[in-house]
């Protein structure tokens, strides 16, 4: 089951973006243009083709 903090992160990207990104460390869904996750600080994003 999806929590509600995961669907609230993904109602706020680009619905049209075919490509999910995230936060290695902790989950935290962040815009493609993000380096570093605001909510952890890591540098490791990690980008899914949705499609």
């Amino acid at each position: 089951m999806l929590s509600k903090q995961f669907i609230q992160q993904i109602v706020r990207l680009d619905p049209s973006s075919a490509t999910h990104h995230e936060c290695r460390h902790c989950g935290y869904s962040v815009e493609k243009d993000v380096d570093e996750c605001p909510q952890c600080g890591s540098q490791e994003i990690a980008a899914y083709n949705l499609e």
